[in-house]
């Protein structure tokens, strides 16, 4: 039988994914012995912490000792406190999870009543948590709005779906073309509740920044801030130029030193043998490349501290006959050194 490339691939393609499908999900490790003895003592505070009324000290022992062994067990001690705590929403999750724990060979009994009791508080907790929906009004179709709940992004397509929310108060805020709405909401148990926001613009809203990204415009009327001053680039490329400037002469200042010396130890008075010529002649070389090394170290502190001086509290670049000068970096070379800029 004759395959072609095509029905090979695709072939291949199927039976991978069957095989992906059939493969056993990842195992988790069995906790030691002495991690379940953290568990059973955590278990045994949370539930001393609970009949005490401190739920929230209870959530976190029972969720420290779910942590180590994620069983039902302890996952339906973790609902439990959430609810205790008025987490509705939280605690509907955690029971839905420790439904789908799947059943293991000879596991013990009370993992079967609790797999059980969780899908029973599962079901109960749908119908007691409340439902926000936000009608926002004001805005044209394809305005760009921005909603937080309780500090939390709202996404585009989530703004007109009903929210389902834990019981208490809620702090809606809507930002759309500079105009800004806050608005607390109570809910309760099993509650329905419709809230409106109106963002028609008014003569009392302050302008808010357009909700359009770092990069988008700002909201209309808003002033535009104030350039930060922040330090020159001549500062950096001054000074930086300045460092290599002395480092530069230094090191060939002292090679142009040792140079002449050695070869003035072979020169006879104002006389000195071929064999010197070489050393004498880098000699000259070194010493002109320390001067001018020197020469650019004086330029480039003198450019720095004009940067430190010269621009105040301007955050105008300095401008020179060919115009502002936008960027300035120091440029190093062989036999050379100096500073280049764009303008």
């Amino acid at each position: 039988m004759t395959l072609s490339i095509g029905r090979t691939s695709r072939l291949a393609a199927l039976l991978t994914a069957v095989a992906i499908a059939l493969a056993p999900g990842p195992a988790f490790a069995e906790p030691t012995a002495a991690e379940k003895e953290t568990a059973r003592a955590m278990m045994k505070d949370g539930r001393i912490k609970r009949d005490s009324g401190d739920h929230k000290g209870a959530l976190e022992a029972f969720q420290a000792a779910d942590t180590i062994m994620k069983v039902p067990t302890t996952g339906l001690e973790v609902g439990r406190s959430q609810v205790d705590l008025g987490l509705l929403v939280e605690a509907r999750d955690t029971f839905l999870r420790v439904s789908r724990i799947p059943e293991q060979p000879g596991e013990p009994a009370p993992f079967k009543d609790a797999r059980k009791e969780a899908s029973d508080l599962a079901a109960k907790l749908e119908d007691r948590i409340p439902t926000l929906k936000m009608v926002v009004s004001g805005v044209d179709s394809g305005t760009s709005v921005a909603v937080t709940i309780d500090g939390n992004p709202v996404g585009p397509a989530m703004i007109a779906l009903p929210q389902k929310l834990n019981p208490g108060t809620h702090r809606i805020v809507a930002i759309a073309r500079g105009v800004k709405r806050s608005v607390d909401v109570e809910l309760k148990e099993g509650e329905l509740k419709e809230v409106a926001i109106d963002l028609t613009a008014s003569g009392d809203d302050t302008p808010e920044p357009t909700p359009t990204g770092p990069s988008g415009p700002s909201a209309p009327g808003k002033p535009e801030a104030p350039a930060e001053s922040g330090t020159s680039p001549l500062v950096y490329a001054g000074f930086a130029v300045a460092g290599v400037g002395v480092v530069v002469g230094s090191v060939t200042g002292i090679l142009a030193m040792s140079k002449t010396n050695a070869a003035k130890d072979q020169c006879d008075g104002t006389r000195c043998p071929p064999a010197t010529h070489d050393d004498l002649s880098s000699a000259r070389t070194m010493a002109t490349v320390s001067t001018i090394s020197f020469v650019t170290a004086l330029v480039g502190a003198g450019v720095g501290v004009y940067g430190l001086l010269g621009r105040g509290a301007s955050a105008e670049p300095p401008k020179t006959s060919l115009g502002p000068l936008r960027q300035v970096e120091p440029v190093i070379g062989l036999g050379s050194i100096g500073l280049v800029g764009s303008f």
